[in-house]
């Protein structure tokens, strides 16, 4: 996505240093929740043993990713 402000092109993109997105699983029953890590695996694992020992079923994933931002130094036409 492009924007301009005060006559300058900026970009939004990945942050080049970020190890990844970020993710985890909430139960929408009891707002219980597994832990912030990037392996989407334990949030799934984390909502199959939940489900086992609460009987929920109903879940929410979140998963966040670092952005940076930065001038847009191409020629526009």
């Amino acid at each position: 996505m492009k924007k301009t402000l005060a006559a300058a092109v900026w970009r939004v993109r990945p942050d080049p240093a970020s190890t990844g997105p970020i993710r985890y699983v909430q139960c929408k029953e009891c707002d219980e929740r597994s832990v912030v890590v990037p392996a989407q695996s334990v949030g799934d694992l984390w909502a199959m043993t939940h489900s086992g020992s609460t009987g929920h079923t109903q879940y929410r994933e979140f998963a966040a990713s670092d952005l940076v931002t930065e001038r847009d130094r191409r020629k526009r036409s």
